[in-house]
Parts: C-alpha cells; structure tokens; sequence
C-alpha cells in the first residue's frame, strides 16, 4: 500500500499542471489543415492509449482484473472527441455539456482507481480527451461554419476552460485519494 504525503501529492499536482500546459500546447488550434489534425488525433491518441495501457500494465502486475476496468475507463474519456464531432453544429450546447462528460469521468475514475498511478493515467486521458474535444469543435466550425479567428479564439478559451475543469477534478481526487488495499 502507497502512503502519500502532503508533500507527493502536491508535487503529483504539479506535474498535472505541468502535462496540462504541454498537451493544451501540443494539441492543434482551430485553424489548422485537414490532414495534420487528422493525422495529430489518430497518433495522438493511439499513442495516450498505448502509453496508459503500458504503465497501468507495469505497475498492476499480479492484480491483472484491476487493468481493464480502468482502462476502459480510460478509453472511454475519448468519447468527448466523437461527441463534439458529431454535434458541432450545437456551438455552445457542446460547451455547457462537456463539463458533465468531465464530472462523470471523473467520479469513474475515482472509484475504480486502486492505486495513485491508476489515478493519475486516468486524469491524464480525461485531460488529453478534454482538450482534443474541445479543439475538434473548434476545428470543425472554423472548417464549416465560420473561418475567422475569433472561432480560434473562442475554441482555444473552451480548451483552458475544459483544463481547468479537469486540472481542478483531478485536483481533488488526488488530494482526497486514499490507496484501496487489494
């Protein structure tokens, strides 16, 4: 079982802070090419995917039924992207409701986090997944609906919204996580 002090749980959250301002940086704004978007989100993710799936596997070894339901969990945040991709046309409806998608990932990953590193890779897919939906809304409205830069600049605030949301849930559940004892 993991003790965590104050003191490591701070740091975890400010290495969150940390991978929420190089992932808000890496991801594409609104009015970037067709192909590179495309291209971005499918490395993208294939490889958050791969590198989740890595660690919760190296760090759960000998409790293998604790990897699934948390990467699920895990793969699951990604359906923001394909929510906002389909109903984009909404403009700020996707705005008001992507924050409960964030809560009730949140609240999942809580609960079937058995340990810091769960949580944590758990928190940074929501965060990842986040961030793209809210891009992808602006994307597909710059390439549809309205090419000007202010649908740059309204996509690019909901993305800092969307990651202070997350980085304040994730916040909390680590500073309130207690270690479950397999």
């Amino acid at each position: 079982m993991e003790r965590l002090t104050i003191k490591d749980r701070l740091l975890l959250v400010g290495l969150f802070l940390l991978e929420a301002i190089i992932m808000f940086c890496i991801v594409p704004k609104a009015n970037a090419d067709e192909i590179s978007v495309q291209v971005e989100l499918v490395l993208g993710l294939s490889l958050a995917l791969m590198v989740s799936l890595a660690i919760l596997i190296k760090h759960n070894r000998g409790r293998r039924k604790t990897i699934l339901p948390i990467f699920i969990v895990c793969a699951a945040t990604y359906l923001q992207i394909s929510y906002c991709s389909l109903f984009y046309e909404c403009g700020v409806v996707i705005c008001v409701t992507l924050p409960v998608f964030q809560l009730i990932f949140g609240f999942l990953i809580s609960k079937i986090s058995q340990s810091i590193t769960d949580l944590c890779t758990g928190c940074s897919n929501l965060m990842f997944s986040t961030i793209w939906a809210n891009q992808m809304v602006g994307f597909l409205w710059f390439h549809h609906e309205s090419s000007d830069l202010e649908t740059v600049g309204i996509a690019s605030a909901c993305a800092l919204v969307g990651v202070v949301i997350v980085f304040m849930i994730s916040t909390i559940m680590i500073m309130k996580f207690n270690p479950k004892v397999p």
